[in-house]
């Protein structure tokens, strides 16, 4: 039962139409069984008496240009085609001819009580509404008689008894022809609304896997149409939205990184910049109150004051490193050769190799050019170069390889420094801020711990991919360059 009702209620746009159009049926049904009973004995009845009064003024008519004899005919016609009786009888109401009856020469038989009324002939000479009597003068070519026609309407009582009597079996074929002509209209009608409305319910509940076939040329065509637009369009708005709010997402968790990332990184810095503030301190106290060694004032001048070129250093790195994250930082690109940065870089740094004994050996192309930042890329090279060089034993070599891959597409610059490796988990956090793999954080033996931090944010504004990896001849620091940004 619960079956039935869900499936009415689904379906009740075609038991309503089905429920309408039976009840429209049944109705013109009964109406033209009522107009029938009720009317066609009159329209008949009025029809009939037309009928013989236009007939009998056809004969009139028609007979003063005939004799007797030649008109008789007429009237055999006339009663054959009316059912009706005519009698022809003389002025002293003695019938001369009927077609109806045999032929008595000279009778006197007399016809019915008819009267003749001159003003207004084509009238029932009685009052009865299911007979038509009238009685008419005519004139022939050879003498004057008079015409008297009688019918019936009995036959259209006997009809409407009929109807009366057939009204059950009428009423049943009535009934199943509407409804079952009313059930497959409702059903041929509703079918396709249907089929949209269940196609338009899986859109609203964002189910686009199914498109709403409709074939045909009125308006439920153009409705599956427009609701299959509408569809795409839902659907590719809604993988728009959905894209745009990955991204933003996306963006949400890259801006919580970074923002984290620079929570730690100055939470390190303030770490590193306390440590060599304490040490400065110490030394200012024991030189102001004279204490133990600190009265060799001089000496402990100098490492104060170095103390303040370290943390001068420090703090020209960080405001490097804190530009480079700024969303207003633009680069500023030009034509560099690589040959000519590279040359200048190892001059620089050749102070440094002479005092470990330390040989760069270049291996370059000078044509080799990109197009990028030259201040940027010529900082993160010389930092590379200047690691090779520090973290390098005495009498080592620093190989510098810059290559060209066959589809001209990058530049590959190659830092080995020979006779050092470097354990695979430091490496995974060589590029982290103020790692230092010297875990005592000497600076005699390190940096700051910035360097390579430096290196990779430098890289990553100028598109530049790089690696750090162990090979036989040492630490490999590879470079791949772009020839130009995007």
């Amino acid at each position: 039962m619960n079956k039935i009702l869900k499936i009415m209620k689904m379906n009740k746009i075609t038991y309503k139409l089905f429920l309408v159009t039976s009840l429209i049926l049944l109705a013109f049904a009964v109406l033209i069984y009522l107009t029938l009973y009720f009317f066609l004995p009159t329209f008949y009845e009025q029809y009939k008496t037309d009928q013989l009064q236009t007939g009998i003024e056809e004969i009139i008519d028609k007979s003063k240009d005939l004799s007797f004899q030649n008109a008789i005919p007429l009237f055999d016609e006339y009663a054959q085609k009316n059912n009706a009786m005519i009698y022809l009888q003389n002025n002293e109401g003695a019938i001369i001819y009927s077609p109806f009856l045999s032929f008595i020469q000279g009778s006197t038989q007399a016809l019915p009580d008819v009267k003749f009324d001159n003003t207004k002939p084509l009238r029932n000479s009685n009052n009865l509404s299911n007979s038509f009597d009238v009685a008419m003068p005519i004139q022939f070519q050879d003498g004057n008689l008079t015409l008297v026609v009688s019918a019936t309407f009995q036959p259209i009582n006997e009809a409407s008894q009929v109807l009366v009597r057939f009204l059950p079996y009428i009423s049943i074929i009535v009934v199943v022809i509407g409804v079952g002509s009313a059930y497959l209209y409702s059903r041929f009608i509703t079918r396709p609304l249907i089929y949209i409305n269940r196609g338009a319910q899986k859109m609203a509940n964002l189910d686009f896997s199914e498109k709403i076939e409709v074939r045909s040329n009125d308006e439920l065509g153009e409705l599956s149409n427009s609701l299959n637009d509408m569809s795409l369009n839902l659907q590719q708005t809604m993988l728009d939205l959905q894209k745009a709010n990955q991204q933003l997402q996306s963006d949400i968790e890259k801006e919580r990184e970074i923002e984290k990332k620079r929570r730690e990184f100055f939470s390190i810095v303030a770490h590193e910049l306390k440590t060599p503030l304490t040490v400065m301190k110490g030394h200012l106290e024991g030189m102001m109150y004279n204490i133990g060694p600190y009265k060799d004032r001089d000496t402990y001048l100098q490492k104060s004051f170095q103390t303040v070129q370290d943390m001068e250093q420090l703090v020209r790195e960080i405001l490097g490193i804190s530009k480079l994250e700024q969303h207003t930082f633009k680069l500023k690109l030009e034509e560099v050769n690589l040959a000519e940065l590279i040359n200048i870089i190892t001059k620089n740094l050749g102070f440094f190799a002479s005092q470990k004994d330390i040989q760069i050996i270049k291996q370059i192309d000078s044509h080799l050019s990109v197009f990028t930042d030259r201040a940027l890329l010529e900082k993160a090279c010389k930092n590379i170069i200047h690691n090779g060089i520090m973290y390098s034993p005495h009498r080592e070599k620093v190989y510098i390889k810059l290559t060209q891959d066959s589809k001209q597409h990058h530049i590959q610059i190659q830092v080995i420094n020979t006779g050092v490796k470097i354990k695979e988990e430091d490496i995974q956090h060589i590029f982290k801020p103020f790692y230092r793999i010297e875990k005592s954080r000497n600076r005699n033996t390190g940096g700051s711990g910035l360097g390579l931090y430096i290196v990779k944010q430098i890289f990553e504004a100028l598109f530049i991919t790089y690696s750090m990896n162990n090979t036989e001849q040492g630490v490999q620091f590879l470079v791949t360059i772009p020839l130009s940004i995007k």
